[in-house]
């Protein structure tokens, strides 16, 4: 494990101090655990960036083939091939 050194606003580390008392832990491990919080809500939100972006990319490649096939109306050529068998 590595050891680094942490600038924080005394009101803050009072803030944790009580925290840490009430969930008998060390800082150290007090701070672990916020930057694996911290990490989990993190990649939950880059997740749902990144689904975000693939629908909106699926949407530009809708409206791009909308526009390259115009009048075609794929519901009519699905009746008509349902029709034929």
């Amino acid at each position: 494990m590595v050891r680094i050194n942490l600038s924080i606003d005394e009101k803050e580390l009072q803030e944790l101090d009580n925290i840490r008392e009430k969930e008998n832990l060390s800082r150290s491990k007090l701070i672990r655990e916020a930057i694996q919080l911290y990490k989990r809500k993190f990649n939950k939100i880059d997740l749902e960036n990144r689904r975000i972006e693939k629908i909106k990319n699926a949407i530009r490649i809708q409206d791009s083939l909308r526009k390259y096939s115009r009048d075609w109306d794929g519901v009519s050529e699905i009746r008509k091939w349902r029709e034929a068998r």
